[in-house]
């Protein structure tokens, strides 16, 4: 499984330092992706969620991809998208993937 920081929240004027918009990408592999090759690849899942909510799954932030999914750097909190908590994301992968993260 993939996941991408798709957008950073803001609050107003200011960023919000706890949470970000992340998107887990239609992408599974056995060797971590290059960037290139998760570039476009569309997103199965999207939501507002702490970095925790990585670090807690037991992945990693490896790099940076160019922005290919229709958002910018910054996003306002916006109704139709939800707030995860720290292993959502690994609930949703199962559901696509049929497997626990690194198994």
């Amino acid at each position: 499984m993939c996941g991408a920081v798709i957008a950073r929240r803001r609050k107003g004027e200011r960023i919000d330092p706890r949470l970000l918009l992340a998107g887990l990408l239609d992408w599974s592999g056995d060797a971590v992706p290059k960037s290139e090759e998760v570039e476009g690849v569309s997103i199965k899942e999207l939501g507002f969620a702490q970095i925790k909510a990585i670090t807690e799954n037991g992945g990693d932030i490896l790099g940076e991809v160019r922005p290919s999914w229709g958002y910018g750097d910054e996003i306002e909190a916006i109704d139709s998208i939800s707030t995860w908590g720290f292993g959502v994301v690994r609930v949703y992968a199962e559901k696509h993937f049929g497997k626990k993260p690194g198994q």
